[in-house]
């Protein structure tokens, strides 16, 4: 009997330093995550707790995180065990924002003005509905189905599509949205964010108001080889700056998202490993 208790005391002993080695480090990450998806998902997109963990959040070690909503003071906090309580914070007018335990929720903050043009132009380019359009050169039974095929079936988990919106020549042709969700909805961007940035660095150059091939215009560059990647290669993701992107280790991706406390400096830091433009 003795013998058996030692063994499990050493087995657990072994689990624990497994565990100590591989998963806690991770906690940060994992509660981080949870925290700051329910805090987007409950006051930006008005979606309940529940849902968020049933849709979002029910992923591989996402899942082991408890969370907690306090809409009076608009923050979600998750942890992991009870380890790691990581805070995400709403303000209005910056969205949420995943803090860490240094930071000051009572300094006041700027809010970027924004204003909303109201037109009476069809969407995309305005307020209006769409305008219904039929196009010859579209197979529509054949642009359902793939709008279907999308989506995951019931049950699944796999693709996790929330919504699609397909634009042709200047008209909605076709869209499609999840259970829970319509074109009201706001989701996390996540890398689509790049496209629109993007897109507006385009319309700033189609204006000439800058030009995407000068060098990208930051100080801590300008005396070093990384004074020769240019804005175009940053926005290509082709800077030749060392970078790893793999979410499923602590890494230079999951460090900035949600361990930095200014996830540009991250960036701004990093060696030049390759050819910009490459």
């Amino acid at each position: 009997m003795k013998k058996f208790f030692k063994f499990l005391g050493i087995s657990i002993v072994l689990l624990l330093i497994y565990f100590g080695f591989t998963t806690y480090p991770k906690l940060d990450l994992i509660s981080g995550f949870s925290a700051k998806s329910i805090a987007s998902g409950h006051f930006i997109d008005k979606r309940s707790q529940e849902m968020i963990e049933l849709g979002d959040n029910d992923m591989d070690l996402i899942d082991l995180a408890k969370n907690k909503i306090n809409d009076q003071e608009k923050y979600a906090t998750s942890s992991v065990y009870r380890l790691k309580e990581r805070k995400a914070i709403y303000r209005e007018g910056l969205g949420v924002t995943l803090i860490n335990d240094d930071f000051d929720v009572s300094k006041p903050y700027l809010v970027p003005k924004r204003t909303k043009t109201e037109n009476n132009l069809p969407y995309p380019y305005g307020n209006n509905e769409p305008k219904d359009t039929v196009f010859s050169n579209i197979d529509y039974t054949k642009l359902e189905k793939a709008l279907a095929d999308a989506f995951d079936k019931k049950g699944e988990k796999n693709k996790r599509t929330r919504s699609i919106v397909i634009l042709h020549k200047d008209r909605l042709v076709a869209e499609k949205y999840d259970t829970g969700f319509d074109k009201n909805s706001r989701i996390l961007g996540w890398s689509m964010t790049k496209s629109l940035t993007a897109t507006y660095f385009g319309i700033l150059q189609k204006q000439g108001k800058l030009n995407i091939n000068n060098p990208a215009p930051i100080a801590e560059w300008k005396n070093d080889e990384r004074a020769k990647i240019t804005i175009n290669d940053l926005l290509h993701m082709n800077s030749g700056l060392e970078w790893e992107e793999k979410y499923d280790k602590i890494c230079d991706a999951t460090k900035m998202l949600f361990e930095a406390e200014d996830m540009a400096k991250v960036q701004l830091e990093k060696p030049l490993v390759g050819t910009p433009n490459q």
